[in-house]
């Protein structure tokens, strides 16, 4: 083969007995263009007190340094988070080292809904219920749950949480469709009830289930099956 010389399109090609493929059809990095393909991604149980960026002067730890136990520090050092949590939420994380699976799972086009339970000092009613899902204008617009209720047997909140001395009637339900800066507490507190006590229970098809404080679990392949239908699913016009 020659500089500049022409092959048919239908040819195969090779580089030292190996195929080579198009770049457009290439996986070079685990991931698929329309959806999460094989790439890492992990669920944890995000403790309270950690913050998850990877550099805070003011943190007392940082999402790398609480992941580096598990995952060891080269590893921990890669692994970025699908949204945040502020530090004194608990729950369900995601992870992944594919910077260019964040910002598709984490925004609101991909419809992933994120459910919470919410402890309370006293318990919430139905008008504050309906609140919650009829909207409320907050500072940066309007937010509104998509679901908003007394917690269910079905909610699976984690086992310390039902086995601890929190009256079970002090704990919501709550679904949110985004995952804007400290919208599940400002939403209570415009109804009167501030937060005490916060837990991502699931993002999307993934779920916090049994998973122990400081724990990680792969998803499970029809996790990430329904992930990639969520990206792979055509734009909505807004309600």
């Amino acid at each position: 083969m020659t500089l500049g010389e022409r092959l048919d399109p239908s040819a195969p090609l090779e580089l030292d007995g190996a195929p080579l493929v198009p770049a457009s059809s290439a996986n070079t990095r685990g991931t698929a263009i329309d959806g999460v393909g094989e790439a890492e991604i992990l669920v944890w149980h995000k403790p309270r007190g950690v913050t998850t960026t990877h550099a805070d002067p003011y943190a007392a730890i940082t999402l790398p340094q609480a992941l580096t136990e598990e995952l060891g520090a080269a590893r921990a050092e890669r692994m970025l988070s699908i949204g945040r949590l502020d530090r004194e939420t608990e729950g369900l994380l995601l992870l992944t080292p594919e910077r260019s699976l964040v910002s598709r799972l984490a925004h609101p086009r991909a419809r992933l809904r994120r459910g919470y339970a919410v402890a309370t000092r006293f318990s919430l009613g139905e008008p504050e219920f309906s609140r919650l899902r009829a909207g409320i204008r907050l500072t940066d617009g309007w937010a509104r749950a998509l679901e908003s209720r007394a917690v269910q047997p079905a909610d699976a909140l984690p086992a310390e949480i039902r086995s601890g001395n929190d009256d079970p009637g002090q704990w919501s339900y709550i679904a949110l469709g985004e995952g804007r800066h400290h919208e599940v507490r400002r939403l209570y507190g415009a109804v009167g009830h501030p937060v005490l006590r916060l837990v991502r229970l699931s993002f999307g098809p993934a779920t916090l289930g049994e998973l122990l404080p400081g724990a990680l679990r792969p998803l499970t392949s029809d996790e990430r099956s329904e992930f990639s239908r969520a990206l792979n699913a055509p734009p909505q016009a807004p309600a």
